[in-house]
């Protein structure tokens, strides 16, 4: 099964599903209430990373259950709910890696799809990467999800987290080239722009001129459920695109080549007189920041001057609201999670963003 976790992670869940989105079976123009298109409509959310679209396809009293020993496996067991699907997608996407599914296509019987398949998967704790049949069977009632269940050969599964070697499989790696950064770079610039200037608008910073470990750092948050939570609307929609990096090899290349454009101006800090409101935060920021916003490597503090205004505000709220900065292991994000808590209000936010961003 694949992976959608609350801090959105996806990581599983985005390529695990998107099989099914491409399958066949509902070529056909189909009712809005069918049974068969609601379940196309879950797995299309599944595969834009749209939380909020998924959401509104489960129905309150929905059941989701893997059959497999809840003791044993994290995700196992039966959940209720909206929140108790982003849930197992978040237990799911910290326990596995580099999923890879296969969908057969639709059964339809009145109000229940059966999804016929295969997954394979990669157990982060062993490093041993299984090959398991089996099958979806969703329960529809007005156009809501009322009910998943997902048989699986568990047994497989299990013997991949005790580290049975007799479970897994051989698997196959894609080989990077040399002009692998800029392939893998094809799918930001949709969002980030071509040069990887960013676009505001979309709440997609400018990266050139960032430290190459920072933006590796924030590459593996996105892919492994240390950033993105479901209530980070823009952040979420980085983690499906991060985790469709081919691993750490693809995530260095394309930094290597992020690295390597042309670097936009930063932000003219020191011509800009600080605002006695905020000298207090200013000089806090700069602790970490730099005097001008520059960034410290050493501190895993970024550039602010090199971030656009509506970005960083953005980016004070979420730290400030716990979207960010939450996860135990990111111990830099909780570090500013901490100070962004110090900052008054909305107009001091808005303030230090005029103050570090660019226009």
């Amino acid at each position: 099964m694949k992976s959608l976790s609350p801090k959105a992670g996806l990581v599983a869940a985005l390529l695990l599903f998107s099989g099914v989105a491409a399958g066949k079976a509902l070529t056909a123009p189909k009712p809005a209430q069918d049974a068969a298109t609601v379940v196309h409509e879950l797995y299309e959310a599944f595969e834009r990373g749209d939380m909020a679209a998924l959401e509104r396809l489960i129905a309150p009293d929905a059941t989701w259950t893997y059959y497999g020993p809840a003791d044993k496996l994290p995700f196992g067991g039966t959940r209720h709910g909206p929140a108790g699907v982003a849930d197992f997608f978040a237990k799911v996407d910290e326990t596995l890696e580099n999923p890879v599914a296969t969908q057969f296509g639709y059964i339809v019987t009145g109000d229940t799809v059966a999804v016929p398949g295969t997954e394979e998967s990669t157990v982060r704790s062993t490093g041993i990467r299984y090959k398991a049949d089996l099958v979806h069977v969703f329960k529809v009632r007005d156009g809501k999800i009322v009910s998943f269940e997902e048989f699986i050969d568990s047994g497989k599964v299990l013997l991949a987290f005790q580290g049975d070697k007799s479970a897994g499989i051989a698997a196959a790696r894609p080989s990077l080239g040399s002009d692998a950064g800029k392939a893998v770079f094809t799918t930001c610039a949709g969002c980030h722009g071509n040069a990887g200037e960013g676009r505001a608008y979309m709440y997609a910073p400018n990266l050139t001129g960032q430290d190459p470990d920072y933006l590796v750092r924030q590459l593996t948050n996105f892919r492994e459920g240390k950033r993105g939570k479901t209530d980070d609307a823009h952040g979420f929609q980085m983690v499906g695109r991060a985790t469709a990096v081919p691993g750490p090899e693809g995530v260095k290349a394309v930094v290597s080549y992020i690295a390597a454009l042309p670097k936009l101006p930063a932000a003219p800090v020191a011509q800009r007189a600080v605002p006695a409101a905020i000298g207090d935060l200013v000089q806090t920021c700069a602790t970490c920041h730099g005097a001008q916003g520059e960034g410290n490597p050493a501190m895993q503090a970024p550039a602010l001057n090199r971030l656009d205004k509506r970005y960083l505000a953005q980016q004070l709220v979420n730290f400030r609201d716990g979207k960010r900065g939450y996860h135990a292991d990111d111990a830099a994000g909780a570090m500013m999670a901490a100070s962004a808590k110090e900052i008054p209000d909305q107009a001091a936010i808005a303030a230090l963003a005029d103050h570090y961003g660019r226009d």
